[in-house]
């Protein structure tokens, strides 16, 4: 019996963001791919949950991705200008908490937790799902797998979520 990998983990696409785009805030590259992609139907199925954010150049670095300013700004600047991620991100990898955790106030309350601001997140959250419908509309996506998407997506989320313990200090 062969095992048949999703696209994203059998045959990932980095997107990958160096260090010098993001101090420069040179999102242009990025949103020229980005846009490319939802403007060619063949491309944007091909790259259908196949896409894995990658920051490069912050590996020295002891903070948190999300915990970089630079970072935050760059990812804010194409997100305000492009949100259609939740049809092309990876569910294989990080790329989706990833990029949440960059767009709405997050901080580290111990090492390996991280808090996020829970309206910041509804309202990304509202808005990428939204994008990734118009776009499953316009490219006919079966209603199947659209649900599949979704729910991979909240799973992913769920998952990555803690419940508040009692007694804890932190918001």
């Amino acid at each position: 019996m062969t095992q048949r990998l999703r696209p994203g983990i059998a045959e990932p696409v980095f997107l990958m963001f160096s260090r010098r785009q993001v101090e420069t805030g040179d999102i242009d590259e990025p949103l020229e791919f980005l846009r490319g992609l939802t403007a060619d139907p063949r491309a944007a199925l091909d790259c259908c949950g196949r896409i894995s954010l990658m920051v490069d150049g912050y590996n020295d670095d002891p903070r948190e991705i999300f915990e970089i300013a630079e970072v935050r700004t760059f990812l804010k600047g194409i997100d305000a200008q492009w949100p259609y991620w939740f049809f092309f991100l990876s569910q294989a990898d990080d790329s989706i908490k990833l990029l949440e955790s960059c767009l709405c106030d997050t901080i580290e309350v111990i090492p390996g937790v991280a808090s996020i601001d829970l309206d910041q997140m509804e309202r990304a959250l509202a808005r990428h799902f939204g994008a990734m419908n118009r776009l499953c509309e316009a490219l006919n996506v079966p209603e199947e797998k659209i649900e599949e998407m979704s729910e991979g997506i909240v799973s992913l989320i769920q998952n990555a979520s803690v419940e508040r313990i009692d007694g804890d200090d932190y918001q």
